[in-house]
């Protein structure tokens, strides 16, 4: 399986356990970061680029009508990435305002 970490998580604290069985599972861990990108594309691929493509992938895509199974707070990631390891959740939207 694959976890992707969305760059918004600010200056939060997360805990996630990363032992034995995250390891023995063969999960990927894919960071996502839209907001700086190498030197080489940076005269291609502008800020303003960068974020109306993602934009646009999610609005074509609309994960939270054919993908998202709930919301969670931040304080429930280790709850979530556990679930979504097992199959229990699909894919899970951290929701940053709520405790």
């Amino acid at each position: 399986g694959r976890v992707i970490l969305a760059s918004w998580y600010g200056n939060q604290k997360v805990d996630l356990k990363l032992g034995m069985d995250f390891h023995r599972s063969h999960k990927t861990l894919v960071v996502s970061q839209v907001s700086e990108i190498p030197p080489q594309l940076s005269g291609t691929w502008n800020k303003e680029r960068r974020f109306a493509l993602a934009w646009d992938l999610v609005k074509s895509l609309r994960p939270s009508q054919q993908l998202l199974t709930r919301t969670a707070s931040l304080s429930q990631a280790q709850d979530v990435y556990s679930k979504l390891g097992n199959g229990e959740e699909l894919a899970v939207a951290f929701d940053l305002l709520r405790k």
